[in-house]
């Protein structure tokens, strides 16, 4: 009985203990609120001068001092007025964005008091710095969070504007990123570390393929979309080895460390493009391609400017060839582009001289691996820049008409090689020979080429004639007409780059062709691509409902070959198979 008692009593004595206790931490809780308010209302006259803001958890404003009202445009009833101008934040890895959206980024996972140092606020597109002092302290009492906003600088002049991005290094408002005024600063130091250390670096210049049609077509809107799109992968996708800034439109620029050649570059560029072309999704269904440019130190130059110069020739003629392209700078494309009239002498030249050959790179069936063609490949043989690639002149001979010239030269020597090989009783099999759309313009083509084959008494049908999608469109009634002429000569067609442009599925029925090409654009890491697959798997099935066989350009790995034999395609041209080779080294491939 006794022990109940004291049970009893201890229990009573216990709860009146815990109702004093809550009694205690309720008035400490109105007191510390009390306590709040008043260095709230302290804090308003310390920080009058300043905007100073307090937040709900949902950030809504709950009070703003004058100063913050007439920042962010606020009636007496903290709601922002419809003629408010738009206030953003960028922060070191930000591009500029609202600046509520941008703050309670910030905020997230910060328990306590923080502050955002020297960050860059924008007010209807001017710009300048500010301090950002954030209070959470009090934030498990009333779920507030206090902001104070130390207009440091008054609005900018576009004096003022310069000397910030000169203080800074440059900043790229419309990206965040940095800009080609900081990179040429960041350049010029990494030479002088490089120096002492014997080291090299690339410099990768990145262009968006096509980005004036993509302008024109879809509009300035759309495509300003594009290169923020663009901005917000490389601060998504931060390697430890790479630093990004903004060039000039499409144009982005990668300082790449600890790349010792251009093997190595190469893997690091073709990595970097399949991997955006993975992440850009549009709405509108379009395909974005990009293309890099490369130089390297100390191979290409030995400061700033020239590097950079260097990967704008580069990019130029990566993106001349094909999309999704990858080019290094090279002093004989350099020294052969500087003078068109120079050039188009040269050629003429040249030409006289026999300075151009043919290299061949053979096509294989997927089927059995055996050969079944080749592609003849125009080079030119420069005295003083050596061996050319045809990309590097062709342009020239088509905008100067040359390349009517030049396609008789392929002809009649593709002709006379043929003839020799089939003397030495060797392989049989189609040769292709890209048309340029000047020389289907020629009336007395077709002439000149039967005179030929009964000059050499070789057979028409062991010839394939080559023209890219893009030409063969451009004027699609000629086309037809000139197709028939060739067919009826005995040769066979082909279209090139099928899905660089954009064909007609009523033009593409009506050319009497045997073979279309799939552009390497899309066979490029075509594996590691889910949406090249569809489209290319599409596209095969389609080209043979039309009767059409199919090949694919630019096969680089057994991955990729073994994944378009499942898909259905016929034949493949790359890497993989074989590099083009001069006629003597190809022939031993035939015996």
């Amino acid at each position: 009985m006794d022990n109940m008692i004291v049970i009893i009593l201890s229990a009573v004595v216990f709860l009146l203990v815990l109702g004093i206790l809550w009694m205690y931490i309720s008035s400490k809780k109105k007191y510390v609120t009390a306590c709040d308010e008043l260095k709230f209302f302290k804090q308003e006259r310390e920080f009058y001068d300043e905007a100073m803001l307090v937040l709900s958890e949902n950030y809504e404003i709950v009070f703003a001092n004058p100063a913050a009202k007439d920042l962010f445009s606020l009636d007496e009833n903290n709601t922002r007025l419809s003629s408010a101008k738009p206030v953003e934040l960028k922060t070191d890895t930000e591009y500029p964005d609202d600046f509520f959206k941008i703050l309670k980024e910030k905020t997230k996972g910060q328990s306590d008091s923080f502050h955002l140092k020297n960050v860059i606020l924008s007010i209807a597109g001017k710009f300048q710095h500010v301090n950002i002092y954030v209070d959470k302290s009090a934030w498990n009492l009333n779920k507030t969070i206090t902001c104070i906003i130390d207009m440091q600088s008054v609005a900018p002049t576009e004096t003022n504007q310069a000397t910030s991005k000169s203080k800074e290094g440059g900043v790229d408002f419309f990206t965040g990123l940095p800009t080609q005024f900081s990179a040429l600063t960041t350049i010029n130091t990494l030479v002088i570390e490089s120096q002492k250390k014997s080291r090299s670096f690339g410099l990768f210049l990145l262009g968006i393929d096509n980005f004036r049609d993509l302008q024109t077509t879809l509009g300035l809107a759309y495509s300003n979309q594009i290169i923020k799109k663009m901005a917000e992968y490389f601060k998504k996708h931060k390697e430890e080895n790479m630093r990004v800034f903004r060039m000039d439109c499409d144009k982005f620029l990668l300082i790449v460390e600890k790349v010792t050649d251009e093997e190595e570059a190469r893997a690091e560029a073709r990595k970097l493009i399949a991997s955006i072309g993975n992440y850009y999704k549009s709405d509108k269904e379009i395909r974005l391609t990009a293309s890099l440019g490369i130089a390297m130190y100390p191979m290409h130059g030995e400061n700033a400017t020239k590097l950079l110069n260097q990967t704008y020739i580069a990019l130029d003629q990566a993106q001349k060839e094909s999309e999704s392209n990858i080019e290094f700078f090279s002093k004989e494309s350099q020294a052969v582009h500087k003078d068109e009239v120079k050039m188009n002498e040269e050629i003429r030249k040249g030409l006289r001289n026999n300075e151009f050959l043919l290299y061949y790179q053979p096509m294989f069936s997927l089927k059995n691996e055996e050969m079944v063609g080749a592609e003849a490949l125009i080079r030119w043989k420069h005295p003083e820049h050596g061996l050319i690639a045809a990309d590097k002149f062709l342009d020239v001979a088509e905008r100067t008409g040359l390349i009517v010239d030049i396609g008789e030269y392929v002809f009649r020597e593709v002709i006379k090689q043929r003839k020799e090989w089939d003397a030495l009783g060797l392989q049989k099999f189609r040769i292709t020979v890209n048309l340029s759309l000047k020389e289907m313009q020629v009336q007395t083509l077709v002439e000149k080429l039967k005179s030929l084959f009964e000059q050499y008494k070789v057979d028409p049908k062991e010839f394939n004639l080559d023209i890219t999608e893009s030409a063969a469109m451009a004027n699609i009634e000629q086309t037809m007409l000139d197709f028939k002429y060739f067919k009826e000569l005995g040769l066979s067609l082909s279209l090139d780059q099928f899905g660089a442009g954009y064909s007609s599925l009523k033009h593409l029925q009506a050319l009497p062709l045997s073979m279309v090409k799939i552009d390497r654009s899309l066979i490029f890491e075509l594996y590691y691509n889910l949406d090249h697959q569809i489209t290319v798997k599409s596209m095969i099935a389609l080209l043979h409902g039309l009767g059409f066989e199919v090949v694919a350009e630019g096969v680089e790995t057994s991955k990729e070959s073994s994944l378009l034999y499942n898909i259905g395609c016929d034949y493949a041209q790359g890497y993989l198979f074989s590099r083009p080779l001069p006629a003597l080294e190809f022939q031993e491939l035939l015996r």
